[in-house]
C-alpha cells in the first residue's frame, strides 16, 4: 500500500519518495552549420522527488483501448515546462511520456504516464 499523507485539500497525497530526471532536447549548430538535437534534462529538471508505481490492470487495459501504452505513473509537483516530446529517466531505465494529467487545474501535482524505452 503506498504511504499516504492526509492533505485539507482533496484528500491524500503520495509520499515523493523516488528520484526521476526528465530529459527534453534543445538544438544547436554542429561544425558543419546543421541544426542538431542535443538531449539534456530540461532546466531544473534533474533529481525531482516523485511517487512512483507500476500501472495497475485496469489502467493497463483501459490504455491498450485506446492504443495507448502505459507501464509507469510518475507523480511530481506541479510544473507548467514538460511535454509528451520529454522523457523520464528513472533508475538508469527511459520512458516515453504518454499522457500528462494535471488533476483538473489544480496546479499542485503532475501525474505522468509513460512507457520503457526499447
Amino acid at each position: 500500500m503506498p504511504k499516504t499523507i492526509t492533505g485539507s485539500r482533496r484528500g491524500k497525497f503520495r509520499m515523493k519518495d523516488k528520484k526521476i530526471t526528465i530529459w527534453g532536447a534543445t538544438y544547436g549548430i554542429d561544425e558543419w552549420g546543421n541544426q542538431v538535437e542535443i538531449p539534456g534534462p530540461i532546466p531544473g529538471g534533474e533529481n525531482i522527488w516523485a511517487y512512483v508505481r507500476h500501472a495497475s490492470g485496469s489502467e493497463y487495459y483501459g490504455a491498450a483501448g485506446v492504443q495507448q501504452k502505459v507501464e509507469m505513473i510518475f507523480e511530481i509537483n506541479w510544473r507548467d515546462d514538460i511535454t509528451p516530446k520529454n522523457w523520464i529517466v528513472y533508475k538508469g531505465k527511459e520512458y516515453n511520456i504518454t499522457r500528462i494529467d494535471d488533476f483538473e487545474g489544480y496546479k499542485d501535482t503532475l501525474r505522468i504516464y509513460a512507457y520503457a524505452r526499447e
